[in-house]
């Protein structure tokens, strides 16, 4: 019997939670959009297919496709050879600094390397896997056969986007960068239980490329097919059930050993012989910084900007031929404090155009270069808030 035919059908027929099972359409039960993506950002989130082999520049070749046409666009592979696809989303290309979406956590089995599974059956290796799953509390994943190995999927319920809204912060409708490094502990901690598979523990790049499933691979000649589909599961369970497995060396592998300040050693202070200036200024006084300056980084600074603006238009009661330049910095001075995100970017912008304008009568669109510039902004400085990035995409005129 064909295990691929068995399982599918079997699982269909129990629970119709997947709609794809030809091989080829495989991704589209996870590269998937939302009512909401499709109706305000339909070319937002992307996938990267990459093809590998002597034949292409530099042994590689990389395409990348807008989610809602990935259904056509996966004929174009159907007997592909060494094709690969990306397992989360992106804004563009296949880079961290361009993750829009986390969408699994997963294993990639090389079990040709390991001497117990190393030509094993599909129905040892499920079995197997299957007890190590309850061993271990975890929800079965969906099992693939990549002609070669195997892949694991842990597939989210919901795509889990780089901008989640905070419990802190419900309320008021902020939101905080979702830290990526809570996926990368994730990802290392459930290839640690699969070690004897053949997994790696070191594949914590959110950018890595998984087989496409349906197509051929150039080791061996066989065609990656899907054997088992299971439910998917939430990213706040994931996290839960991995938790009692998570060990310090894990988050020390992730997050970097916190190291301790060197106490600080107070130099001798040699005395110095003062040249003469080549060029005297006569009798002019050192100039002071005023007792009223207070140094600000780039955020406060900003916070205090839009807080002037809002209290000029208080003061004034009306802006007349500067509503728009008011509306504009007002928004771009929010963004850099983080009070206004790409995500509610419109509804937040509208709301600061009426008290602006009194009325409806404004154009979103004159605020379609500053929502981008916002976009861009958002997903730098989410992917690593740990390492400060300098660069600001938003606009910090100087004073």
């Amino acid at each position: 019997m064909n295990l691929h035919t068995y399982y599918t059908a079997q699982f269909q027929k129990a629970r119709p939670l997947t709609n794809f099972f030809e091989n080829i359409y495989e991704p589209l039960n996870y590269h998937v959009q939302s009512e909401r993506e499709l109706k305000d950002f339909p070319k937002f989130a992307k996938i990267a297919i990459c093809l590998k082999g002597e034949q292409y520049k530099n042994g590689f070749l990389q395409n990348t496709y807008e989610v809602q046409d990935l259904e056509k666009s996966l004929e174009l592979y159907r007997d592909a050879e060494n094709c690969y696809i990306t397992s989360n989303q992106f804004s563009f290309g296949r880079s961290e600094k361009r993750l829009c979406n986390l969408v699994m956590l997963s294993c990639d089995l090389d079990t040709y390397k390991t001497e117990k599974y190393k030509g094993t059956t599909h129905e040892i290796l499920i079995n197997d896997v299957k007890d190590v799953c309850h061993l271990n509390n975890l929800p079965y994943p969906t099992i693939m056969y990549s002609g070669n190995g195997y892949y694991l999927k842990w597939i989210f319920k919901e795509k889990q986007p780089v901008f989640q809204l905070s419990k802190k912060n419900r309320k008021g409708k902020y939101r905080t960068p979702l830290n990526v490094q809570k996926w990368k502990i994730a990802q290392r901690v459930i290839n640690k239980l699969f070690e004897d598979f053949g997994s790696d523990t070191k594949a914590l790049d959110v950018a890595r490329l998984l087989r496409l499933c349906g197509t051929i691979n150039g080791k061996t000649g066989k065609r990656a097919e899907l054997l088992e589909v299971h439910e998917n599961q939430s990213f706040d369970y994931m996290l839960q059930v991995l938790e009692p497995h998570t060990e310090q060396e894990d988050l020390d592998k992730v997050l970097g050993i916190k190291k301790e300040p060197k106490p600080r050693v107070l130099k001798e202070i040699q005395p110095t012989i003062k040249k003469a200036m080549a060029l005297p200024v006569a009798n002019e006084p050192k100039q002071e910084p005023s007792k009223n300056f207070i140094a600000k980084n780039t955020r406060t600074l900003a916070k205090a900007r839009y807080e002037d603006l809002l209290k000029l238009i208080a003061i004034r009661e009306d802006v007349t031929g500067e509503r728009m330049n008011f509306t504009f910095w007002i928004c771009n001075f929010m963004g850099i404090t983080g009070r206004i995100n790409f995500v509610e970017f419109q509804e937040q912008a509208e709301k600061i155009g009426q008290k602006v304008f009194k009325d409806k009568n404004w154009r979103f669109t004159d605020l379609s270069t500053l929502e981008n510039r916002v976009r861009q902004y958002n997903l730098e400085t989410s992917i690593n808030a740990i390492k400060h990035n300098d660069y600001i995409p938003l606009y910090t005129p100087k004073n």
